[in-house]
């Protein structure tokens, strides 16, 4: 199978075009998923096989990036979460402080 050839799966096109597609949106399952079903029926090209070991490596680098961004947006997360629970309780403590109007 060449690279112009198609390979229709469900009404999917499945090329090295679309694969590379994938990979350049980050999604990074379906380009694999698109080079292992060209390889299953073509597993002697060696550029399906490259393509797909770049494409873990990209993986790789993108899921670091994501743990380096994730840490700190966790952290701000939790202590937006800890301020509001304080704000929260605050909020009671006044309200039960009010005196209360009877007439």
């Amino acid at each position: 199978m060449k690279e112009d050839d198609i390979m229709a799966d469900d009404n999917t096109f499945n090329t090295v075009t679309m694969a590379e597609i994938y990979a350049k949106q980050g999604l990074y399952d379906k380009a694999a998923e698109i080079y292992n079903k060209l390889l299953e029926h073509d597993p002697d090209r060696n550029d399906l096989i490259e393509a797909l070991s770049a494409l873990e490596k990209m993986r790789v680098e993108a899921n670091k990036d994501l743990k380096k961004r994730l840490v700190p947006l966790f952290s701000e997360w939790l202590d937006l979460m800890l301020c509001n629970n304080r704000m929260k309780l605050l909020e009671r403590l006044k309200d039960a402080r009010k005196p209360l109007n009877i007439i």
